[in-house]
């Protein structure tokens, strides 16, 4: 991902207004050309990418209850989803309209912005909330406004000035625009100079305003960077942590359970399960550069958790970063793990700022450092590949509201922990048992894409695999003598999974 960013702002105003949230989408007809896949696989339209991201992105505001507008925009703006909370009922409207976004003609930019910031208008004027803006292109038809000063070009006087009716005085307003692609010429890719000198322009008058500016602007140019990106603009930082899934009542534990098989049943939904297929292969050189596993952290950390027993004399160095993250101390823990910087693994040093900066709210450079982490695996033995990517995983799916990824992960974390007291030969059993489950997601496709199988055939390979796992979780299930409790429990919901997977 190519990125520059125009912001002059404090740390804390990188954060996404919790109340009120509008997406401004791009439906002009460059939208129709593809965006390459950063794995090698077949393009995808960005209109496409970017209908599966506003699909993840309603279900999120639905889930938590946050207020929700969409703007699209070609020739003219066009108010698709009025501000205000998408409730279970109205959920499936809202998905129908997004599924019938279709680009034509050109790009009002300018006229769409302001339409977004009327939905986030209050009685004396100001604007209040967080705008979104998605991008391929540059304004090239809007009739009633114009970013005075950000473009070389004269200024019709017929129009009225954009950064004046963003942000009257008394507002308090968010703006992240997101650029696909990069272009000196109109309709060729956001152009980036001019983009910045708009977002600069924007922050001079928050700042003439005596307000504190909050406004950033970041390139993509793969689908997967789109959608991420997209996606994390409207994440809020969830300080809380997830209960132990060994610790929910059993009628929780089986809706767990069913959530976490919705991400296999939908993996392209589920970005973060969709990177650990994709980096599970094993890498093309035989001599790897690392001799160990690089310690990603000292099991699943939380902050504001208490610090795992015997932290310094089992971690080294990377004990105080974790030290201070757990206290909240983000700061202290930056400049703890830039002091550590060159004894710990590429991977692990990313990982680490990613996780740090989330948990500071800084939803931007948290996406740039897991970017970053997700390529240097491609270093890392296969052997130790697995475990790395599903950690990485694991804080992909928090950033993005995942629940679904995220219950998955997190069961399979904590099995693993658990079953340490158990014999070695057991503990591999129940590990190859979740590597199964998450294969399932390749034969229960073929189910479901048109033409890439006969449907018959494709659901009896899918329906045979789904057997065979079970076989093994019984038989597992026979040896467990002991009646290990934390054995049981994985069972229980792995065999939930498997029967939701059917």
């Amino acid at each position: 991902m190519s990125s520059e960013v125009a912001e002059a702002m404090s740390p804390e105003g990188m954060g996404v207004h919790p109340d009120r949230q509008v997406l401004v989408l791009d439906l002009s007809r460059s939208m129709l050309a593809p965006l390459p896949d950063s794995s090698g696989g077949s393009p995808r339209q960005k209109i496409e990418i970017a209908r599966s991201a506003v699909l993840r992105i309603v279900q999120n505001a639905e889930k938590a209850g946050t207020p929700f507008g969409l703007v699209t925009f070609t020739d003219t703006p066009r108010v698709v989803v009025p501000l205000g909370e998408i409730r279970p009922e109205n959920l499936p409207y809202v998905k129908s309209l997004v599924d019938m976004l279709t680009p034509t003609g050109r790009s009002a930019i300018w006229d769409a912005l302001a339409t977004g910031a009327d939905l986030l208008r209050d009685a004396s004027g100001a604007v209040h909330g967080t705008i979104v803006l998605v991008t391929d292109g540059w304004d090239n038809c809007s009739t009633r406004f114009e970013p005075l000063g950000a473009d070389a070009n004269p200024t019709p006087l017929s129009r009225k000035d954009l950064f004046g009716y963003l942000l009257p005085p008394g507002s308090n307003l968010n703006l992240r625009v997101i650029g696909i692609g990069n272009g000196a010429q109109r309709d060729k890719g956001v152009d980036s100079d001019r983009m910045n000198l708009f977002v600069s322009g924007l922050s001079s008058r928050a700042l003439f305003l005596g307000a504190a500016p909050s406004f950033s602007y970041e390139e993509v140019d793969t689908g997967a960077d789109l959608y991420t990106q997209m996606v994390n603009a409207f994440v809020d930082v969830e300080d809380a942590p997830r209960p132990a899934v060994s610790n929910l009542h059993p009628e929780d534990l089986a809706k767990s359970a069913a959530q976490a098989a919705r991400a296999l049943k939908q993996s392209e939904e589920h970005s973060a399960i969709h990177r650990i297929a994709r980096t599970s292969t094993p890498p093309l050189e035989a001599d790897m550069p690392y001799s160990e596993a690089p310690t990603l952290e000292v099991d699943v950390l939380s902050a504001s958790q208490a610090p795992p027993a015997n932290l310094r004399e089992r971690y080294g160095p990377l004990a105080r970063v974790v030290e201070s993250y757990l206290k909240r101390d983000f700061t202290k823990a930056s400049g703890e793990l830039n002091r550590c910087r060159m004894s710990l693994p590429p991977v692990t040093y990313s990982y680490w700022q990613a996780k740090i900066a989330f948990g500071n709210g800084d939803v931007v450079e948290a996406a740039r450092a897991l970017i970053i982490a997700w390529s240097a695996t491609e270093s890392i033995p296969i052997q130790s590949r697995i475990r790395v990517t599903r950690r990485l995983a694991l804080l992909q799916a928090q950033m993005q509201k995942d629940p679904e990824t995220e219950i998955l992960l997190q069961f399979v974390e904590e099995t693993e922990a658990k079953i340490r007291s158990a014999p070695p030969e057991m503990q591999t059993r129940i590990m190859d048992l979740f590597e199964r489950l998450m294969e399932l997601r390749g034969t229960y496709q073929l189910t479901r894409i048109p033409g890439a199988e006969d449907p018959a055939v494709a659901a009896q390979k899918h329906e045979g695999a789904v057997e065979e796992i079970f076989g093994l979780l019984q038989d597992i299930r026979l040896d467990n003598t002991a009646g290990d409790a934390a054995i049981d429990g994985a069972l229980d919901f792995l065999e939930i999974c498997l029967a939701e997977m059917r």
